[in-house]
């Protein structure tokens, strides 16, 4: 018996802190920062959120105006009804 009570103050402890909180060091305000590198593909900023945009993801074709700004576009459809990013080819500028 005493353990289910100790087990559910530890789990009820444990869901009311906040993520990141859990284990502040002294004297910090208590906010952990993850520094997030973007290194096979493209940061980009799509629905407000920071993305690294890599080419065959999964992507939204509601957001497909907002890809096109970091060189992607919306398009290729898998056999599931699935969209994924295709990298666009940037066109050259050649004699006429």
């Amino acid at each position: 018996m005493l353990r289910v009570i100790t087990l559910i103050a530890i789990t009820t402890a444990l869901l009311l802190l906040p993520a990141g909180q859990a284990m502040a060091a002294p004297g910090s305000e208590g906010t952990v920062q993850i520094a997030k590198k973007c290194k096979r593909g493209k940061k980009a900023k799509i629905g407000g959120k920071t993305k690294c945009l890599i080419a065959g993801q999964y992507c939204s074709r509601k957001k497909r105006k907002q890809y096109v700004k970091y060189g992607f576009s919306c398009s290729k459809k898998d056999k599931k009804g699935r969209y994924h990013l295709v990298k666009k080819k940037k066109k050259k500028k050649g004699k006429r």
